[in-house]
């Protein structure tokens, strides 16, 4: 074995930059949250070649004493803490002391910065790490950084620096976090000489219009929701505008960029019933919370938080989100709705690039039925016999009574033991009547969408949807009341699981039963499974079982998800068809009860039930008005 000796520091210091700057963004990240450490109310950040040729940040901050400067660019230098203890009350973007020592020893560095108090600023020139020059010259206030000839010394990081193009799109994807979190500062953000950004004076709104355009920002639902001393606010996207990537997505944690899957996780989960498959939501959140419940020190990029209560954080998150959703009505203007839809295909982030999202299709919710009985009688007639005028169409079209929490006291948080997702409560939210009895049925499109004239408005509304939601709320009505029925298997299913596994299905095994799966212990790492929900008499076992055992953690899919998947895919087939003809009998009760319909008007797996023209938009397509 060879003999253990300390590194030269032109050795350590370079490995050491390696956990810090990891490409240019990285460089830009650690410059600017120095800005804002700085109290800084305008910021230019300038780029060249992808910041490979050069990164300029300059600001109006505090800047740096003369007599501290050098004292800056040592390793574990900082201002923003001084014990491990500061780390439960830290509120600045920076903390370590790394960034520019890091950023030092793999490029060429000047930095220029004077104090108010100071008459004249300060110059330090570094190159890899080491001091060349140090002089007075004269300043404004604040801190004026430049980054040049990035792992000039280090040829091994230079040659998986990616194309310039690549780099710059990730500096741009920053600069447009910063200039969502902190609206309250003006960023010019220029690259290759070119002014891409210039905020000023601008509200959170105005910022997403900037970024993302108005299809998107004109669509955004506002999010204001608050437990205890944790708040969530910001701006979720109408189902009209989801995107098939998860880019535009912007989490915030006490105002830093945040990367956190059991949010992610909690968000899909919310949007579930909103969205069509393979969709995603925009949204721009923060979360407000107290410093010494989260832990930002979890890795060198501080994109990861750790929460102290992460189950909690999930439900906070779900019910904020579900309730900002839930309180829209969705019926789709349908000009505007078919022009989001055609365009969104087109409206790319400025960075022109679209990462691949391995991250699964996320899903909440849990539903149930009354009996096999019931559920023939109620659908038997409708499917055989379409000349039946005297079906009951008030049997099967009971609506889900959604829960929304109301007047919650704001208590303690983390005492909240209580605490449930909005989903798992009982109380109503109500949508104002679509239709009078003045209504005019029109008539119904291809046997599938009925038309509906109420006043100036003309409404098309998708009859399978509309069904489909029904009875997938009366499913989940009843699986709330806990009135289930079960059917005995003839053998008793035996699942064999490791020891992982059968801790979390023993963990989970109350709500499998509550809804009517009856499962116990069977030996050794072994269940019996000896009833199931009479409603899924042909799931596989075996496939249900390993979906959820796929996520372990209980995060991300748990096992009432799962099930409610399964009912709603259940709610499908059952529903009448397109291309069935109704009755004019049947087309009134279905939109008897639509009018009063508790939840949200799109079906389980998120496409429109309704949607509208008025007047003035048909007068328009026909040049009547202008």
């Amino acid at each position: 074995m060879a003999d253990i000796k300390v590194l030269e520091k032109s050795v350590w210091s370079k490995i050491a930059a390696g956990e810090v700057v990891e490409k240019p963004a990285s460089i830009v990240k650690e410059l600017v949250e120095n800005s804002i450490d700085a109290g800084a109310k305008n910021i230019v950040i300038e780029i060249i070649e992808g910041g490979t040729k050069l990164i300029s940040v300059t600001d109006d901050g505090c800047g740096i004493k003369a007599d501290q400067i050098e004292t800056a660019f040592l390793p574990h230098a900082t201002s923003k803490l001084l014990t491990i203890e500061d780390l439960s009350t830290l509120k600045s973007m920076g903390f370590r002391g790394e960034a520019l020592a890091s950023i030092a020893a793999v490029s060429k560095v000047e930095l220029i910065s004077k104090t108010k108090d100071s008459e004249i600023g300060s110059k330090i020139i570094l190159e890899g790490g080491e001091k060349l020059d140090f002089t007075e010259i004269a300043s404004n206030t604040g801190t004026k950084i430049s980054v040049t000839s990035l792992f000039y010394n280090t040829p091994a990081r230079a040659k998986f620096l990616r194309k310039t193009k690549t780099e710059e799109n990730d500096i741009t994807n920053y600069v447009e976090k910063l200039m969502l979190s902190h609206c309250n500062i003006n960023f010019k953000y220029i690259v290759d000489s070119k002014i891409i950004y210039n905020t000023t004076n601008c509200d959170l709104l105005d910022i997403i219009y900037t970024i993302y355009g108005s299809e998107i920002s004109s669509n955004m639902i506002e999010v204001n929701y608050q437990k205890g001393d944790y708040k969530i606010s910001g701006y979720i996207s109408s189902p009209v505008v989801a995107k098939s990537n998860r880019t535009y997505q912007s989490l915030f944690v006490n105002n830093r960029y945040c990367l956190n899957t059991t949010i992610s996780a909690s968000i899909a989960n919310a949007y579930d019933t909103f969205l069509m498959k393979g969709k995603f939501p925009v949204y721009v959140l923060f979360l407000n919370m107290p410093t010494d419940s989260l832990d930002v020190n979890v890795h060198p990029n501080k994109l990861e938080v750790k929460f102290e209560n992460q189950q909690q954080i999930y439900m906070l998150f779900n019910n904020a989100v579900f309730e900002a959703l839930s309180r829209q009505t969705h019926i789709k203007d349908g000009l505007a709705f078919n022009h989001v839809e055609d365009t969104q295909s087109q409206i790319t982030t400025p960075k022109e690039q679209v990462e691949n999202d391995t991250l699964a299709n996320l899903k909440t919710g849990g539903i149930s039925f009354e009996s096999q009985q019931a559920y023939e009688n109620t659908f038997k007639d409708f499917w055989e016999n379409k000349q039946d005028n005297n079906l009951k169409f008030s049997q099967s079209f009971v609506p889900l009574e959604v829960a929304i929490e109301k007047d919650t006291p704001l208590q303690d948080f983390k005492e909240d033991k209580n605490f449930k997702p909005l989903n798992e409560q009982a109380e109503q939210i109500k949508y104002e009547s679509l239709f009078s009895p003045q209504r005019i049925i029109v008539g119904v499109a291809f046997e599938t969408y009925i038309i509906v004239q109420e006043g100036d408005n003309l409404y098309f509304i998708d009859q399978h949807a509309a069904h489909e939601r029904q009875l997938f709320d009366k499913f989940m009505e009843q699986a709330e009341n806990n009135d289930i029925e079960v059917q005995q298997l003839l053998l008793p299913y035996i699942l064999r699981v490791n020891d992982r596994e059968y801790s979390f299905l023993e963990d989970n095994t109350a709500i499998l039963k509550s809804y009517g799966f009856d499962m116990s212990s069977f030996g050794h790492n072994t269940f019996k499974i000896n009833s199931i929900p009479m409603l899924l008499n042909d799931i596989n076992l075996k496939d249900f079982f390993d979906e959820i055992l796929h996520n372990l953690d209980g995060l991300i899919k748990k096992p009432h998800e799962i099930l409610r998947h399964e009912f709603a895919t259940m709610g499908c087939k059952a529903a009448i068809k397109a291309g069935y003809k109704l009755s004019e009998k049947e087309i009134n009760i279905l939109l008897d009860t639509l009018k009063n319909q508790k939840t949200t008007l799109l079906c389980p797996h998120g496409r429109p039930i309704v949607v509208t023209f008025d007047k003035k938009q048909l007068e328009k397509m026909f040049k009547r008005i202008v």
